[in-house]
């Protein structure tokens, strides 16, 4: 009998244990369906997530590989353009002066001399990572300054992506592997925006590396963690990018977070944006009181004019053009103009195709999803922004003196590829490797058969001059012919401007920001956002690198008699001259140094020269 009893007890426990099995499996199973549904995506692959540790190490490492293959192709690769007219001379100033000891907010070629810098908006460049860079000036690394900056940003930009990425594959339960991540992220910094604007302003990779980090703050659930990386990252990029796309990037990250909170029906997203925007800006704001006041007293705070604010707009029709083809195009039909391609690639990218899977899935939209891709449509908007739009612009502060919309690729390719990251794709998983390798071919390929590599003005002649040490020759002979304190003017003929089949010899000139290198007072220099009261000559330069048209030449001696001028007087044969009101004009041209070289802009002047 007590046998019987323990055979029914047994018997019984069996029987329950089978029951919570069979429900414990049931309720797995719905718990998978679940987790299908709130983020569907092909089971293989998935166990090869790693940990945030081993992702930033592969990508960082990744990361490095292109950007030594970028150096490779170009070396210095980001000295070009307004790296090296404007920004390269300065941070030279400011490295040999905290050397010395001096203040380096100070200027002692341009305007002038005596240039107080912090009052100028187009100077404001006191990040920690530009300040050590420069101190490169005294060395034999001096041209790797710019190059230094863009590392530091690639890789800030390539941990950001990595960091919010993995947040989101934890928080949202993505089945995103180690492998699409490490495309979408090497896709994201190394863009043919952020290649080719940063080999032209550094300072848009200022803007680049912040917005993942302040993206990831953003969608923080905590509000130390939220406000904390808000605030350090807002100073990043205030004290780093370009005050345009800081704009823009606040403009869009304001949006960001109000779509956030709607998703989760809470105030702590917009909340902690706000806050952590407020307490950079206190931080800051011994730094940003000059500044503005100083910009409050530039003409440009006045705004810019429409057809400025529309120049360089990517037209609604090509943008499909210029975010899937890129240059591919233009090996059937190149443009006249080399740069072109580039301004027209502006928008591509290596995971571009990419967007095709992922609308052609099937599952739910979640509301994050739909977040990001408004701010993608409204990315679009701004690129392509219809002159109705550029006309409302012209009457709003700030917005009024925002110039040239193809800034706003930069906030577009962050939510394209943060899109790419949280839409579960549709389609077979080898049809989309296959169309990653088409895309990244596409981007590669036709980018690799242009005859330069990517930038908006790659000015050979230029940085020729510079490494050769010509640039120095030449100068060592024309400063003789110059007083300490002689202030120098430079004029160009519009018709010598605007020719593009030409490298102007703008360091031979001494405009833009090159007196700074050659050592010679200059009565102006390259700067949109001057303040009045610091001008040195009130008449205007003509032309925005600062220099002068020779039909103003009366207006300036009139204004200051002791003036001397360097004109460039034809660019074939290549001739300058140093003038002034009473003494004899000076003919430069058997200074200026002839050096071959493979670049047919640099054959073709210095061949003039000859």
């Amino acid at each position: 009998m007590l046998r019987d009893e323990r055979a029914t007890k047994l018997k019984s426990k069996r029987t329950f244990a089978r029951t919570a099995c069979n429900a414990l499996l049931a309720n797995l199973e719905i718990g998978s369906n679940t987790l299908s549904v709130i983020a569907p995506e092909q089971e293989d692959g998935i166990h090869r997530q790693s940990g945030l540790g081993v992702l930033l190490r592969n990508n960082l490492a990744v990361s490095i590989l292109i950007f030594a293959c970028l150096e490779i192709w170009r070396p210095y690769f980001f000295l070009t353009d307004d790296n090296l007219t404007g920004a390269y001379p300065v941070f030279m100033e400011m490295g040999n002066h905290l050397l010395s000891g001096r203040s380096p907010f100070v200027s002692d070629y341009l305007f002038g001399g005596h240039y107080n810098t912090l009052r100028d908006l187009s100077f404001f460049c006191w990040h920690p990572v530009y300040i050590l860079a420069s101190l490169l000036a005294k060395t034999p690394f001096h041209f790797a300054i710019l190059d230094v900056d863009a590392f530091v940003m690639m890789l800030l930009a390539t941990a950001g992506f990595v960091n919010l990425a993995h947040y989101l594959r934890r928080e949202v339960l993505l089945k995103v592997t180690d492998g699409w991540m490490m495309f979408y992220c090497v896709s994201f910094s190394y863009s043919m925006m952020a290649v080719t604007t940063g080999a032209s302003w550094y300072s848009f990779l200022g803007n680049q590396s912040a917005l993942p980090w302040l993206a990831l703050g953003i969608l923080q659930k905590t509000w130390r963690r939220g406000i904390g990386l808000v605030t350090l990252f807002s100073i990043h990029e205030i004290l780093g990018g370009h005050p345009v796309s800081t704009v823009s990037s606040t403009l869009f990250l304001t949006l960001f977070a109000v779509g956030v909170g709607i998703c989760r029906r809470s105030l702590q997203p917009l909340v902690a944006w706000v806050m952590g925007s407020i307490a950079a800006l206190v931080i800051l704001s011994p730094l940003l009181f000059p500044v503005f006041e100083g910009f409050l007293a530039s003409t440009r705070s006045q705004g810019v004019e429409v057809w400025d604010m529309q120049s360089n707009r990517i037209p609604l029709g090509l943008f499909p053009t210029s975010l899937f083809f890129g240059m591919a195009l233009w090996i059937i039909h190149p443009p006249a103009h080399p740069h072109v391609t580039y301004l027209l690639a502006i928008g591509s990218c290596a995971a571009a195709w990419c967007l095709v899977p992922a609308f052609t899935g099937r599952t739910p939209w979640r509301g994050l999803e739909i977040v990001v891709l408004v701010l993608m449509c409204f990315g679009v908007f701004m690129v392509c922004r219809p002159p109705w739009m550029a006309h409302i612009m012209a009457h709003l502060p700030v917005l009024k003196s925002m110039r040239w919309p193809f800034r706003e690729l930069l906030q577009f390719q962050f939510f394209f590829h943060l899109f790419l990251l949280l839409r579960p794709p549709g389609s077979t998983l080898i049809f989309r490797r296959r169309l990653a390798i088409f895309s990244t071919s596409i981007f590669v390929f036709p980018m690799l058969l242009n005859m330069l590599p990517p930038t908006l003005n790659a000015m050979p002649w230029s940085r020729e001059l510079l490494f050769s040490g010509e640039f120095d020759r030449y100068w060592d002979h024309v400063r003789l012919l110059l007083k300490p304190t002689d202030r120098v003017a430079v004029l160009i003929p519009t018709k010598l401007y605007l020719d593009d089949d030409f490298e102007r010899p703008n360091d031979l000139l001494s405009s833009n920001n090159f007196s700074i290198l050659a050592k010679v007072l200059s009565a102006s220099g390259y700067s949109s956002t001057v303040p009045r009261d610091q001008l040195y000559l009130k008449t205007k330069p003509f032309f925005p690198n600062g220099t002068y048209e020779v039909s103003q030449r009366a207006a300036l001696l009139e204004e200051r008699p002791d003036l001397k001028f360097i004109t460039l007087e034809s660019l074939m044969p290549l001739k300058i001259t140093l003038s002034s009101k009473d003494g004899p004009t000076i003919d430069l041209t058997p200074y200026i140094p002839v050096h071959p070289s493979k670049s047919r802009t640099l054959r073709k002047t210095a061949g003039s020269a000859s």
